[in-house]
């Protein structure tokens, strides 16, 4: 198979086929030729040469156009190549099956899907119809609602789940309060009774047509029972520390008969409001001592006196012999007095507390 060689006539713009002889040679016609552009043996061998490597080329283009001739059946181009043979075995029902590896585009897998349906799932189980029952983790939606500017907002309910409703206009029947809601009575109406637990105990509290109050939490300070009962104690102590109602002179008893042992004190003895004391009573050794103990808190730390009270023999002949001292501006509010005898006494004291 070969194509003829084509060349364009300039005279009529048209395309001829170029002319040869019955051996092949090509013939040419020459319009004008001048020194040194005359067709040589050189030329000639270069020309030959030239058209040897076209003719070449045109056998090797006819080789490849028998080889593709060869390749139609039926009409139809047969390719051979694993691609397209792995193509053709992906080609189903006149579809293409389509395995995405790598998604680019954020297509939709199964596993968005899925995600999907149970979104959908959900949005399906919180619409009800009536007498639908409704549990503690059923899900629902929010009903909103649209105001006169055009607004979104949420329907209000009650901690009960009932809706609260504004009756925003209607028929009145007397002039609205400020925050009330008002109610025509009728002209003949009777007592309306109102139920009410607050206004039950209200009801209780009444008595004689007076209210008992109990101040539960006192915010204004008020005199309490317990402020009373303390300022009572104080107005007792006030009354303890007046000489109008104190007498000036006071006799307590410290022992009677009562065993002292070797370094051991008495009972003890409030001085407050008194400045001195007069001791006297008895003991059953003879020249046995007493010392005063002076303590600035009751049951705290003795100071000790330095003076000691020895006692003498009964003038009366008896057989007990007697204590007796006077102590001025004692100057401590607690005292009482301690046995310095290195033996026991048993003893019957009196102390006289004077201002």
């Amino acid at each position: 198979m070969s194509q003829y060689i084509h060349a364009f006539d300039a005279s009529n713009k048209r395309v001829k086929p170029v002319a040869v002889d019955v051996d092949g040679h090509l013939q040419v016609d020459v319009v004008s030729m001048t020194g040194g552009g005359d067709a040589t043996a050189a030329n000639q061998v270069t020309n030959h040469t030239k058209l040897d490597t076209l003719g070449t080329k045109l056998d090797t283009l006819d080789g490849s156009v028998n080889t593709i001739e060869g390749c139609v059946t039926a009409s139809e181009l047969a390719v051979v190549h694993g691609g397209l043979s792995e193509l053709e075995s992906a080609i189903n029902s006149n579809k293409m099956d389509v395995n995405i590896v790598s998604d680019g585009a954020s297509l939709a897998t199964s596993a968005n899907q899925t995600t999907n349906n149970n979104l959908t799932s959900k949005i399906r189980d919180s619409l009800y119809v009536d007498g639908d029952a409704i549990s503690l983790t059923s899900e629902g939606q929010l009903v909103m609602g649209r105001d006169n500017s055009n607004n979104a907002h949420p329907l209000h309910i009650t901690a009960n789940g009932d809706l609260e409703v504004e009756i925003a206009d209607f028929v009145k029947g007397q002039a609205t309060m400020a925050s009330s809601f008002p109610v025509v009575l009728s002209s003949n109406h009777s007592s309306i009774p109102v139920t009410h637990g607050a206004f039950t105990e209200i009801e209780g509290a009444i008595n004689s047509n007076k209210m008992d109050v109990n101040i539960v939490s006192d915010g204004a300070s008020l005199a309490t029972s317990a402020n009373q009962t303390a300022m009572n104690a104080n107005l007792s102590n006030i009354l303890l520390d007046t000489s109008a109602t104190k007498p000036d002179m006071s006799q307590v008893s410290l022992a009677s008969s009562s065993l002292i042992t070797s370094g051991s004190n008495t009972s003890e003895i409030d001085m407050d409001g008194y400045n001195h004391l007069t001791i006297y009573g008895s003991s059953d050794v003879n020249f046995g001592s007493l010392c005063l103990v002076r303590r600035s808190a009751s049951g705290g730390t003795d100071f000790l006196d330095g003076s000691n009270m020895i006692s003498a023999n009964d003038p009366t002949g008896g057989s007990n012999y007697h204590f007796g001292a006077t102590f001025e501006n004692v100057g401590a509010r607690y005292i009482a007095f301690r046995n310095v005898d290195a033996s026991s006494q048993t003893v019957t004291l009196f102390v006289e507390r004077s201002r």
